[in-house]
């Protein structure tokens, strides 16, 4: 007689068993800052009539040093391109886990009109 009162009790829960468990999404992406216009090297004079002579009166010492300013420039631009990137994966993903959330709660609620 308790088996069929176990039994009994199962079947009659089991549409309560059948909702899935909905885990919210969580998500904390992080912005990268872009290197701003002051970190943007600026040519030494000597070579501002470069563009149009094919000459300039800097020292090696003065192309060196632009040469390496522009070097790291470039190398804050591919890091902030690469931490986008990334911010934008983790948002995406969030975006399709807040989705599946939001199809798994609208299936348990219309499992239990059902």
């Amino acid at each position: 007689m308790g088996r069929v009162a176990f039994l009994c009790a199962i079947f009659l829960s089991a549409p309560n068993l059948a909702l899935a468990f909905c885990s919210q999404p969580y998500g904390d992406v992080t912005l990268p800052d872009a290197p701003g216009s002051f970190h943007k090297p600026t040519a030494p004079y000597c070579l501002s009539g470069y563009k149009f002579s094919g000459k300039h009166s800097c020292s090696d010492w003065e192309i060196t040093s632009y040469q390496n300013e522009v070097e790291t420039y470039l190398t804050k631009l591919r890091s902030f391109a690469n931490e986008a990137v990334d911010a934008a994966n983790e948002a995406i993903t969030f975006a399709n886990d807040a989705k599946a959330y939001a199809k798994c709660e609208s299936q348990n609620v219309l499992a239990e009109l059902n």
